[in-house]
């Protein structure tokens, strides 16, 4: 890792942590996709955002990796808004999702 560190001042390379908000806009966006154009109004990206949002007020979710934190507040969405089109995608994004002992993450 020290190697890398030299390589990457070297460069002037600024690596900076990926966050929740960022992961909450690439799932959005490719959920939003697959989405029928009529139903897509329904899943407001406002909405997943305030809801990022209250979770970052609540130490308990500090400890949640930012994909996770993600991922399960879109899951979460998807279930209320009662879009069964779109779970086996939130599937496929938990499958590609692991945490740190490279387990699967179980949201349903």
């Amino acid at each position: 890792m020290r190697m890398e560190k030299i390589v990457l001042e070297k460069v002037c390379w600024k690596v900076k942590a990926t966050t929740a908000f960022q992961f909450l806009q690439l799932y959005y966006s490719l959920i939003h996709e697959n989405l029928p154009f009529e139903r897509r109004k329904n899943l407001s990206f406002e909405r997943l955002e305030a809801q990022l949002k209250a979770c970052h007020c609540r130490i308990m979710f500090s400890k949640a990796k930012p994909s996770v934190l993600a991922l399960s507040i879109i899951a979460l969405e998807i279930q209320a808004q009662k879009f069964i089109e779109l779970t086996e995608g939130v599937e496929c994004l938990q499958k590609h999702s692991k945490d740190s002992h490279g387990e699967e993450i179980r949201l349903f």
